[in-house]
């Protein structure tokens, strides 16, 4: 194999990842921005409490921020593990039946390459961007997005 084809290879891979880590991202951040707003729903009264006792501005988009980010960090978590439980498991299964092919033509004597060894490389470095990234501008975004001001209402009773 040439440098050059190497080369073509290894930006085909690496293309390949950052089209999955963008997708990846852009669904995390979509799930969890909308998870965020549910929440936020539901929390409109504790909200108006603190803001009723005198909670600055910043809490509320801290509190929306943090919010967002916890919710995107365990999308991106659960994501790469459900993607990567079945990804290893294709992987050893396609292995077997490399090595099944390769005793076949061991025992007739039609095969002298080595035995087929198994390779898992897995993207430490997609892994870390998205578990890094993603929550943080998750984070960011639902900060910058939140309101900072609400309306004092009146409580009856």
């Amino acid at each position: 194999m040439s440098a050059l084809s190497t080369r073509r290879l290894a930006l085909r891979v690496a293309l390949g990842l950052l089209i999955l880590a963008l997708g990846a991202m852009v669904i995390t951040l979509g799930a969890a921005g909308i998870a965020t707003g549910l929440a936020r729903a539901d929390s409109e009264a504790d909200l108006a409490t603190l803001a009723a006792v005198g909670a600055t501005p910043r809490v509320r988009r801290t509190l929306s921020g943090l919010q967002c980010g916890l919710i995107a960090a365990m999308g991106v978590l659960l994501g790469a593990l459900s993607g990567l439980i079945p990804a290893i498991g294709l992987r050893l299964a396609l292995h077997r039946q490399d090595v099944e092919e390769w005793r076949s033509g061991w025992e007739r004597g039609a095969n002298a390459d080595p035995r087929p060894d198994l390779f898992l490389e897995l993207p430490w470095a997609t892994f870390g961007q998205l578990i890094v990234v993603v929550p943080l501008i998750g984070r960011v975004m639902a900060a910058l997005l939140t309101r900072s001001r609400v309306p004092l209402a009146r409580r009856a009773g």
